[in-house]
């Protein structure tokens, strides 16, 4: 692996765990062992411009596994628990550190650099474009799956953050309880 791909891959996992704040240069060269002076010269924007590949990066990768989680699954409800249950699985295995890998960014810089405000916006995008995808794949009309996958999305975010905030994934458990209702409501809208 290149020192390019190590600084892009710390500096991902730092920026899941522990936020854009509490993520420093000295630290992600540190623990990605790339040479110090690698980081300016594949990021000659620094840390705004490492954490926008770092973002990118993360966002394409949960899209991947968000669509290998759906694809096996015939219907809405099964698929979205596989989903549900790979942030259980991810926030129970890393002591609720591992939640969305673009929230704890999104909350810190979002109102106060474009560059990352951008990058995060097209990271929640991709994210329900894939499940839109999905559900329009499996008979859904576009307006419904519009629907759905955005208010989906909002709520396993929102159900993400409350099991961080209270260290148990009930809020996720809640909510998978409550997909065959949100789904068949869905329908009703369009």
């Amino acid at each position: 692996m290149n020192a390019r791909q190590k600084l892009i891959d710390t500096t991902a996992r730092l920026l899941q765990t522990a936020g854009y704040h509490h993520t420093g240069l000295n630290q992600i060269v540190a623990e990605s062992g790339a040479p110090k002076g690698s980081l300016y010269h594949y990021f000659p924007g620094g840390k705004v411009a490492l954490a926008v590949a770092a973002l990118e990066q993360s966002a394409s990768q949960l899209a991947q596994g968000l669509a290998q989680l759906c694809m096996p699954h015939a219907d809405a409800e099964s698929a979205v628990s596989a989903v549900i249950d790979f942030f259980i699985q991810e926030l129970e295995s890393s002591n609720y550190t591992k939640g969305c890998p673009v929230a704890t960014t999104t909350l810190e810089q979002a109102a106060l650099t474009p560059e990352i405000r951008d990058a995060c916006a097209r990271a929640y995008r991709l994210w329900q474009g894939g499940l839109e995808a999905y559900f329009s794949g499996h008979g859904m009309g576009a307006n419904q799956a519009t629907f759905l996958a955005e208010h989906l999305l909002m709520l396993i975010e929102g159900a993400l953050l409350l099991a961080r905030a209270q260290h148990s994934c009930d809020p996720l458990r809640r909510l998978k309880t409550h997909l065959p209702t949100l789904i068949q409501s869905s329908k009703g809208v369009f």
